[in-house]
C-alpha cells in the first residue's frame, strides 16, 4: 500500500510540476522529426502516425494538454485512484465500489486526449499524443481486464499503465 500511496503522491507532484513548467508563449523552435517507435496496440497504430491536421501549434497543444490535467476529467482519474487506495486501506468493499468510476474516468480522459490530438498541427506532439493515447487505452483495458479484482487493480495502479503525466506528451511540453 505504501507504494500505491507513494505513486499517487509522486503523480500529484509531477502533475503540479508539469503545469508550472508549461510555457504558454509560442515557441520559436522548429518541431523535430516525428520518427518514433510505433505503438503496437493495433495495426493502424503500428503504421506511421497520422499527419497533423489541427490548428494548434506546440504552445497551444501543450496548454490544452496541461489544462486537461487539471480539468474535472483529468482530476477524476486521480480522484478515483485515491478513493480506491484510501478505501482499500480500511474497507475493501468500498474500494471495489470505486472501480467502475476509475474505468469511466479513464475513458473520459482518453476522449479528451483524442480531441487534443485531433487539434494539433505539430507533428512531434501528434506522434506523442498518439503514443499516450495508446498508453491510456492500455491502462483502461488493464482495469477492465482486472474484472473488479481489487488486487489486480492495485497492481495496475502501481504499474506505469496509468502514468499519464509522465508520458511523451508531458515530456515534450515540459521541454
Amino acid at each position: 500500500m505504501r507504494r500505491v500511496l507513494t505513486t499517487a503522491i509522486l503523480g500529484l507532484s509531477l502533475l503540479g510540476a508539469a503545469a508550472c513548467a508549461a510555457d504558454p508563449a509560442p515557441s520559436a523552435a522548429a518541431p523535430s522529426s516525428a520518427a518514433s517507435a510505433a505503438v503496437p496496440s493495433s495495426a493502424a497504430a503500428s503504421a506511421a502516425p497520422a499527419a497533423p491536421t489541427g490548428t494548434k501549434d506546440k504552445a497551444g497543444t501543450c496548454a490544452a494538454f496541461n489544462e486537461l490535467a487539471f480539468s474535472p476529467k483529468g482530476l477524476a482519474v486521480l480522484a478515483a485512484t485515491g478513493k480506491i487506495i484510501g478505501a482499500a486501506l480500511g474497507d475493501e468493499a468500498k474500494a471495489k465500489e470505486q472501480i467502475p468510476l476509475l474505468g469511466k474516468a479513464i475513458e473520459e480522459y482518453r476522449a479528451e486526449l483524442v480531441k487534443i490530438s485531433a487539434d494539433t498541427a505539430n507533428a512531434e506532439l501528434k506522434a506523442a499524443l498518439e503514443a499516450d493515447l495508446a498508453m491510456v487505452a492500455a491502462g483502461g483495458q488493464a482495469v477492465a481486464a482486472a474484472n473488479g479484482d481489487l488486487n489486480k487493480i492495485i497492481e495496475v495502479l502501481e504499474s506505469t499503465a496509468l502514468d499519464f503525466e509522465t508520458g511523451r506528451t508531458a515530456r515534450i511540453c515540459q521541454a
